[in-house]
């Protein structure tokens, strides 16, 4: 398993967050992966409008995962309505 780290913007109008994590989490979970930490970094103004919105949730995931798994997760986790963009990272040794 290789460390992975993924940045997530989420809907501002959802009423937690956090709530959207653990389905992320459980998302890597259900892949194989191993969760590592979770960050919440709030609420942002973005640089240009996504959805007709100015702001969005920023939410920073760090976890090991098998490199083949990741294009499902980024599959996966694109079919969500409340993830708008996201970024995967593949972290060095």
């Amino acid at each position: 398993m290789r460390l992975y780290e993924i940045m997530v913007l989420m809907n501002p109008d959802i009423d937690e967050p956090k709530e959207e994590a653990e389905k992320v989490e459980e998302v890597v979970r259900s892949l194989g992966g191993e969760m590592a930490k979770t960050e919440v970094l709030g609420k942002k103004r973005l640089a240009y409008e996504v959805q007709k919105k100015n702001e969005g949730y920023y939410v920073l995931f760090t976890f090991k995962l098998e490199p083949a798994q990741t294009f499902e997760l980024k599959r996966v986790l694109g079919l969500r309505p409340n993830i708008w963009r996201l970024m995967l990272i593949l972290l060095d040794k």
